[in-house]
């Protein structure tokens, strides 16, 4: 029996999805794989669905270059930005933290911390760009089982017509997800999950005026690894984005497309 494993659908089932720190995260040890090349492709399709759903939280891509000016943290744990300055003059920066600790019952638990930090690019007094640098870790305790989320970015965005709002934008950088879940008694059906997914964007074209389309083109690098149960897999490849929220990942030639809204690979 084969089992199209999720980390993200796993892990977001009442956990937000921020973005990761800009360096590295701890990955696994393992270099043979032993999961497909499909159903890791899956797991990649599922972090970029939850990296691109401003509903999990952080950076709104459609808010182009606007910089948020309140969260909020509704009582499932996601952050939302509650408002942007859509008019930042030049200079404007926003640099906080924001955490929760909740119990849920007597026996769940959930811990947020999320630091934000964005500053407002400028050439000849004229707003051109942004830089968007976040990082989070998040947990959640059940009666049966622990996740842990470390997701962030380090991305710079380039207005492609700077003065004129909501034009479309380029941006480039790191984004880095890692995941793990534990259950007490694990099983065939519901095994132990951990898997790191390192991506270098380039020139990723985006148009704040579209939804649910708003990446038009680009393309990333990746390189990921991870464990489901005794299996592990440890994949680098290519991702290109093709508009209308499709993307073909390419794993050792394999080619395989994409849903960014659903997260289902064909």
């Amino acid at each position: 029996m084969k089992h199209n494993y999720k980390i993200i659908v796993l892990l977001l089932a009442g956990i937000a999805a921020i973005y990761t720190s800009c360096h590295k995260l701890e990955q696994t040890n393992s270099t043979k794989s032993t999961v497909s090349k499909k159903d890791a492709s899956i797991q990649i399709a599922q972090s970029l669905a939850g990296i691109f759903n401003p509903e999990n939280g952080g950076f709104d891509f459609k808010n182009g270059l606007s910089i948020p000016t309140d969260f909020v943290m509704n009582k499932k744990g996601k952050i939302k930005i509650q408002s942007v300055n859509s008019t930042p003059k030049c200079g404007a920066k926003l640099d906080t933290t924001v955490t929760l600790n909740m119990d849920l019952s007597d026996t769940s638990k959930f811990d947020i911390w999320v630091k934000v930090n964005y500053e407002l690019l400028c050439t000849g007094g004229v707003p051109s760009g942004l830089t968007a640098r976040d990082s989070a870790v998040v947990s959640i305790v059940t009666g049966d089982t622990k996740a842990w989320v470390k997701v962030g970015e380090n991305l710079t965005l380039r207005s492609l017509n700077p003065g004129v709002a909501n034009a479309q934008y380029s941006f480039d950088g790191p984004v880095n997800y890692y995941a793990k879940v534990e259950y007490n008694k694990p099983t065939i059906a519901d095994p132990n999950i951990e898997g790191t997914f390192n991506y270098t964007f380039k020139s990723i074209i985006v148009d704040p005026t579209k939804d649910p389309d708003f990446i038009v083109s680009g393309s990333a690098t990746f390189a990921t690894k991870g464990t489901i149960g005794k299996n592990v897999w440890n994949y680098k490849g290519t991702i290109q984005f093709l508009g209308g929220h499709k993307a073909k990942i390419t794993i050792d030639g394999t080619v395989y497309t994409a849903d960014l809204l659903t997260g289902e690979v064909n």
